[in-house]
């Protein structure tokens, strides 16, 4: 790979001076060359390499005590020397280093304890002249404290820096100095005020790390467990809502589901005692993820209606990224929700909430793919939209991984993968599922394990593999018993595939199993779709009258969604089966 590439009139490096192999005679003559500098202007050159690439002549004054003649001529002198030159500017002359390796050897000839003591100086210039807009200059901030003498400093700065990076959707980058932060903070004398600073920055690093490693990722858990134990220690009620938050979103993804249901029910004990609104919200929506997936559909409807009171009022998004992770989980799972207990135009409408909320929110390319992964499920398993899951779906994977959004990428697999299987993309389809499962499992997330193979199957089997798709299927049903949102949905399609392989009296077996499952879940949409399948099977055999009047009992149920395609579907059959 070539280091220098020609840009126009200009030669660039195309990595950094560090990563190249610079012969020790082209530094020895740079070295030469930078010795023979006046003592003045050498050290002049030094304390500007420490400063950076660039510097503004407003910070080169604050941080050389020389008048501003001497600085002149000694600016001049570099700029002759062809060290510098200078850049044009409106208001404050800017100068840059010619040549990166210039800058590299001259820091490099820096003493360590000056370079410190300058790295210190620097960070105080920047902090006064910038009062003003000091966010502008968290980064440089972050980098000259963190290699200089005031240890507090450096841990406010690179926290800062941090938070700010992660706000702006850089992960990495957030992960980098949250990271330096920590290993700061044993460097802090012990006291109340460190145990906070630490709690905010294990709470930033472990959500940092849900992002780039996954939720179930033991770092992660490490992390949280970090930041409980400092928010008990110092009694940090809001802090101790949102680390038990974290820990029950840990529990359920790695599929201990009761777990996390213990776990939110402290969350929102902590959060009625300390009585904030987001805390209310965080522990409502923690407690209405977990009963989700239990399929205790009644508590969800619960949770959503205790907790949406707090999210729908004015002001709830001076949070940032958690505030809207938070309202996705509550509304994506509260749309999916609604649709599972009969009510789809219920469904549809807060997905649309959904929309509306996340349009008054800060911006973020990761909470807007969650949104559409969200979406495009409900498109996807409940409204068989299948065109419409796709295209969500599609653009969300691509947005994940342009971004490194390594979970999401796998969450987006999943509707995706359900989607080009449906509309006669089979292979592929089958393909980008197993990438799910297998990145999932790598990450140890066990979260939907029974939704991810129930779609593989039905992939499988649109693909001809009918036997591999059972196979699939007997995975999903004993992958984690504890996960009942699906199940009912997951031994119908068990029946289908043994009804393809002739198998009608295993198949009916499964079909009444679904159809009582869902029942004594108060799921609907799943009874109706279990019981046109029965009801199709009842009509092969000649049982006309049967199949009619169980399927007419749970039709009649419904008041709304009379154009989603399952209610269609049971719709003609019972027209068929009347006439």
């Amino acid at each position: 790979m070539r280091a220098l590439v020609r840009d126009g009139g200009a030669v660039k490096l195309t990595r950094p001076v560090s990563e190249l192999k610079i012969p020790p005679t082209v530094q020895g003559i740079l070295a030469a060359r930078i010795d023979r500098l006046a003592p003045d202007t050498k050290e002049l050159l030094q304390t500007l390499s420490v400063i950076g690439r660039e510097f503004p002549m407003s910070l080169i004054r604050a941080v050389v005590p020389k008048s501003d003649d001497e600085l002149n001529r000694m600016l001049g002198d570099l700029q002759l020397a062809e060290f510098i030159y200078e850049q044009p500017a409106v208001e404050d002359s800017q100068y840059i280093f010619k040549h990166a390796l210039t800058q590299e050897v001259s820091h490099n000839s820096v003493l360590l304890e000056r370079r410190r003591q300058l790295h210190e100086r620097i960070g105080g210039a920047i902090e006064t002249l910038f009062a003003a807009n000091l966010e502008d200059h968290l980064p440089e901030l972050a980098h000259h404290y963190s290699r200089g003498t005031n240890r507090t400093k450096a841990l406010e700065f690179l926290h800062r820096a941090g938070e700010q990076a992660f706000n702006r959707a850089s992960y990495s980058e957030a992960g980098s100095y949250l990271a330096a932060a920590l290993k700061v903070v044993p460097t802090i004398p012990d006291s109340p005020e460190r145990d906070a600073r630490e709690l905010r920055l294990s709470s930033s690093f472990a959500q940092t790390l849900a992002v780039t490693k996954g939720i179930a990722a033991p770092e992660v858990l490490d992390m949280n467990s970090r930041a409980r134990n400092l928010a008990e220690k110092i009694g940090d009620l809001p802090g101790l809502v949102h680390q038990l938050w974290a820990g029950a979103q840990y529990a359920a993804a790695t599929g201990d589901y009761f777990s996390g249901a213990a776990m939110a029910a402290q969350a929102l004990e902590a959060a009625e005692r300390e009585g904030s609104p987001i805390g209310l919200a965080f522990a409502h929506q923690t407690s209405l993820t977990v009963r989700f997936w239990l399929g205790d559909f009644a508590a969800v409807e619960d949770h959503f209606a205790r907790g949406r009171v707090f999210v729908e009022a004015p002001g709830f998004f001076t949070e940032a990224l958690a505030v809207a992770h938070g309202l996705l989980a509550t509304f994506n799972l509260a749309s999916w929700n609604a649709w599972i207990i009969g009510h789809a135009d219920t469904a549809r409408e807060r997905g649309e909430r959904m929309r509306r909320f996340l349009e008054g929110a800060q911006r973020n390319p990761l909470v807007t793919a969650l949104a559409q992964i969200g979406a495009a499920n409900l498109h996807a398993l409940m409204l068989r939209e299948f065109a419409r899951a796709e295209a969500l779906a599609g653009e969300a994977l691509g947005s994940a991984e342009e971004q490194g959004f390594a979970e999401a990428a796998i969450w987006a697999r999943i509707p995706l993968g359900l989607a080009h299987a449906e509309l006669g993309r089979t292979a592929e389809g089958v393909a980008l599922l197993r990438q799910a499962l297998e990145a999932a499992t790598q990450m140890g997330s066990r979260l939907e394990i029974t939704r991810m193979l129930t779609y593989l199957a039905e992939a499988q089997a649109l693909d001809g593999a009918v036997a591999d798709a059972l196979l699939t299927i007997d995975d999903a049903l004993q992958a984690n018993p504890h996960e009942l949102f699906l199940r009912p949905e997951t031994l119908r399609v068990r029946g289908e595939l043994r009804l393809r392989q002739g198998d009608s009296g295993l198949a009916e077996a499964d079909f009444r199993e679904a159809i009582s499952l869902a029942q004594k879940l108060g799921a609907k949409a799943w009874e109706l779709r279990a019981a046109t399948s029965l009801a199709r099977l009842l009509r092969q055999q000649g049982k006309i009258e049967e199949a009619r009047a169980m399927l007419a009992e749970i039709y009649i149920w419904f008041t709304e969604g009379f154009d989603t395609a399952d209610l269609k579907d049971a719709k003609a059959l019972l027209d068929e089966l009347g006439a």
